[in-house]
């Protein structure tokens, strides 16, 4: 009885967890380039059983593996591509291949698949609240939004002058992107730069399936509540026990 108490509080925690990571997804189901998160669990401590002899115990027959934790081991983030949305802004560009945009911060270089742009304060192309978007060559200056995007992310104004070319860059080990809020990565790692194809006028929507979602915050809450349940009858049992020690 007192390996339930274990199993069904840390089940409660792991849910709890599970709760927080679909409440997010969901919270960022409107988040342009937003990537959903899935939390992984694992046991811990397992030990083996084994079973034996009431009076020969040397030869023991080992029967099963039995944990007395269940514990979150961390999120995996879904790379997988989103829907497209026209949206008719010029500034706007979904990546129709793998990659990510570079976004020049205070804090260093952001990565995300948010293409949703604007022209910030001083004319430059930027990700709205994040930072400037990095060309090849640097930020781009742009002053207008009377431009065009071709393909392969050069940007030409309206006599066809070139602005500057969008930098897209990529991960060989994306394990090592760290998730922020609003779509947004970080990583000390380095990206390689890639030939990606660009389409403007449109931008990349979350992957997140809002239904997919909800079913599961759904079948999370129903684990948590029959935990806590379960939790409560033991509790009254091991009150009872205690409680009518010595009374038979």
């Amino acid at each position: 009885m007192f390996q339930g108490f274990y199993n069904l509080a840390s089940g409660m925690i792991t849910q709890n967890k599970n709760l927080d990571v679909i409440s997010n997804n969901i919270t960022n189901s409107i988040t342009p380039g937003f990537k959903k998160d899935t939390m992984t669990s694992s046991t811990f401590k397992e030990e083996l059983m084994a079973r034996s002899g009431n009076l020969d115990k040397s030869s023991p027959q080992d029967l099963n593996n039995v944990a007395m934790l269940r514990v979150s081991t961390g999120t995996v983030t879904n790379f997988e591509q989103g829907q497209f949305e026209e949206t008719g802004n010029p500034l706007d560009v979904a990546l129709a291949t793998d990659g990510f945009f570079q976004i020049q911060t205070q804090n260093g270089l952001v990565y995300t698949r948010n293409g949703a742009f604007s022209i910030d304060d001083e004319g430059y192309l930027a990700l709205l609240e994040v930072g400037r978007v990095m060309g090849t060559n640097g930020p781009i200056y742009l002053g207008t939004d009377d431009i065009e995007i071709n393909n392969s992310g050069t940007v030409y104004f309206s006599d066809d002058r070139i602005a500057g070319n969008i930098s897209v860059v990529d991960f060989a080990d994306r394990t090592q992107l760290e998730k922020a809020e609003n779509g947004i990565f970080t990583t000390n790692a380095q990206g390689n730069n890639t030939n990606a194809k660009m389409i403007q006028g449109y931008i990349e929507q979350s992957n997140v399936n809002s239904v997919d979602e909800m079913v599961s915050m759904m079948e999370s809450q129903r684990a948590l509540q029959s935990a806590a349940q379960v939790l409560k009858i033991y509790d009254q049992l091991m009150s009872k026990a205690v409680n009518n020690i010595g009374q038979i």
